[in-house]
């Protein structure tokens, strides 16, 4: 069954696409342009995590007061496990990945609330 789609859906961002836009821009890879690029993907990442936390939370909170609970805990077990997993790989494979493991982490979890929200 097909399901029509939202009015008000904006198109998916490529979050890989865009990172690889950005080393594009900046010419050829070291470190500092993985920090750049890593952190610019992220960030643009980070703001559809808030707007789709913000919505579900909110349509939870109305309609299932104790679900919205759930939802808040998941979603700070969540930052837990990024900044901690994240931590560890930037000490134990390379600095890079302090910047880009959240970058990936922060995109796949922009995908599972957009799911979660209907879009």
């Amino acid at each position: 069954m097909l399901l029509p789609c939202r009015a008000n859906a904006q198109t998916a961002p490529n979050y890989d696409a865009l990172y690889s836009a950005c080393v594009d821009e900046h010419g050829p890879i070291n470190n500092a342009v993985v920090e750049v690029c890593s952190n610019r993907v992220s960030e643009r990442a980070k703001l559809e995590i808030t707007r789709h936390y913000q919505a579900i939370h909110a349509r939870l909170s109305a309609d299932h007061p104790e679900d919205a609970a759930k939802f808040e805990e998941s979603q700070k077990a969540w930052l837990k496990y990024r900044n901690t997993h994240c931590g560890l790989a930037g000490a134990y494979v390379g600095s890079p990945m302090y910047g880009y493991c959240p970058m990936k982490l922060n995109a796949d979890r922009a995908a599972e609330l957009r799911e979660l929200n209907g879009e």
